[in-house]
């Protein structure tokens, strides 16, 4: 066979393979959402005078193609195949396996969100509390900081992190140090939040700090949910064993019903059915993310509340301090301006409150209202 016929035929396969591409995904239908990434799918944009003039169309028809190509995970799959597993690489977007545990490189540490946060903090506490009102926070390391420093993967300086927030934090707030309470082991293998089941000598220490540790338990029984992909599963795309969800439970918690601000809606402490609807299996605990949600102890004995600023760590750290409180409110002010809190929450500084946010966020606060 001539050459000549060798780059008629290569050039005819590829743009057979061009073509048939082409025609396949026109053909197929678009996906809302991706289940491994766990995120909602670009759709194709509307073509009006404005986007084209803008160059804006040509940005969303590009995220448009990229996110709805046919046999997208499969691509995926095999990148992550070359880099990890061929070409030996340390990292596939940033994320890496550790004896079966997937991490993301957290790097480097933002000093201005730092600040970010910490200003946010101040600002609550001036606008919304006083003196009187015993206030504390702590930070949820991500599960990087347990990793071997001998490894040479890149993470965040913790112990600056921790300064920071020290060095500049209003007086009055009291911090509670978790670092120690806690190992890689306590984390979910392909997530990155922390294990339920595994938090409670957290939950204790912070009871302790708080001076309510004389008020709950901590007699839990250990409920299995489901298998758990996590977040990091998704994007790294690479073969791991699934986590199993647990959730800790008691009669206190099974009465305790919840008040969702945002829907107007009452619910239990564990939402078996967000979980089940939801790509996300960790909406269990509190029906996952929302601005304001309440938990209200029907078996309380004293009228005590908890107040707590957090991210999605405390989802399902909350529950555990149930016992303790006639009524425990979770703020998360990615989702509600601070301006706006007086109109449903009333602050009277009997309240307990708790800052509690992961260097994840505090690393990111950029979303904080």
């Amino acid at each position: 066979m001539s050459d000549k016929i060798k780059d008629i035929i290569v050039s005819v396969l590829f743009v057979a393979i061009i073509v048939s591409t082409f025609i396949i995904n026109i053909a197929i239908k678009d996906s809302d959402v991706s289940t491994s990434e766990r995120r909602k799918l670009a759709q194709f944009p509307k073509i009006n005078l404005d986007s084209i003039s803008s160059g804006e169309l040509s940005d969303t028809v590009e995220e448009y193609a990229m996110d709805q190509f046919f046999l997208r995970d499969e691509f995926r799959s095999i990148k992550s195949f070359i880099k990890l597993d061929i070409l030996r690489q340390k990292d596939n977007n940033e994320l890496f396996i550790i004896d079966n545990n997937i991490y993301k490189m957290e790097y480097p540490l933002d000093e201005n969100s730092v600040m970010n946060i910490t200003n946010k903090i101040n600002n609550i506490y001036e606008k919304y509390l006083s003196d009187e009102a015993k206030v504390f926070y702590t930070i949820v390391p991500d599960k990087n900081y347990y990793l071997d420093s001998n490894l040479m993967y890149l993470k965040l300086d913790y112990r600056r992190l921790e300064n920071i927030m020290k060095e500049n934090i209003n007086s009055n707030i009291k911090y509670i140090n978790i670092f120690d309470e806690l190992s890689s082991n306590d984390y979910y293998r392909t997530d990155t939040h922390w294990k339920q089941e595994n938090i409670t000598k957290v939950a204790e220490k912070i009871a302790n700090e708080m001076g309510f540790l004389n008020r709950i338990t901590l007699d839990f029984e250990k409920k299995e949910y489901s298998g758990f992909y996590g977040a990091y599963y998704g994007q790294l795309v690479k073969k791991v064993e699934p986590d199993n969800i647990y959730y800790l439970t008691n009669s206190i918690i099974d009465n305790a019903k919840t008040f969702n601000y945002e829907t107007n809606k009452e619910g239990s402490v564990y939402d078996i059915s967000k979980a089940d609807s939801s790509m996300d299996k960790y909406d269990l605990f509190l029906s996952g993310a929302t601005p304001i949600i309440q938990i209200r102890n029907e078996n309380s004995t004293i009228d005590k509340e908890l107040i707590i600023f957090r991210d999605s760590f405390g989802s399902s750290i909350a529950p555990l301090f149930t016992e303790a409180y006639s009524k425990i409110i979770l703020i998360d002010i990615r989702y509600i301006s601070t301006d706006l809190l007086s109109k449903y929450v009333e602050f009277n500084n009997t309240q307990d409150v708790l800052f509690l946010y992961s260097t994840l966020v505090i690393n990111e606060s950029g979303a904080l209202k």
